[in-house]
């Protein structure tokens, strides 16, 4: 079940949603939902990453281009995972979120359940 790394970030907003108050509960390889945002006026491509259903903050600008395009057309390709945690940094340095894009076997899975 290898998944295929696309990207690496930082939260971008972090400090702002939920992120501080879920920080305790992020652990390294905690999965993180990545869900397109299409009612931001500030940013037409803006993706949020929800952990346990709570949003923590987005994909960087600077990065969710693509990530937003394939996720509009509708596309469940991605899985978000924790890569890093760094309590000592600024809020904003302090989780890095690794995207892969699922292989093709988990995607048939997901088709095929339900």
């Amino acid at each position: 079940m290898d998944h295929l790394f696309l990207k690496s970030f930082h939260i971008a907003g972090f400090s702002f949603y939920q992120g501080s108050f879920l920080f305790s509960e992020l652990k390294i390889g905690s999965t993180i939902e990545l869900v397109p945002d299409t009612d931001n006026i500030h940013d037409e491509h803006a993706v949020e990453l929800r952990f346990n259903g709570h949003k923590i903050g987005y994909v960087p600008r600077d990065e969710n281009r693509e990530i937003s395009t394939i996720m509009k057309a509708g596309h469940d390709v991605f899985i978000g995972v924790v890569q890093q945690i760094s309590p000592e940094d600024h809020p904003e340095q302090q989780v890095r979120v690794g995207v892969f894009v699922k292989n093709k076997q988990s995607i048939s899975d997901c088709l095929t359940v339900g």
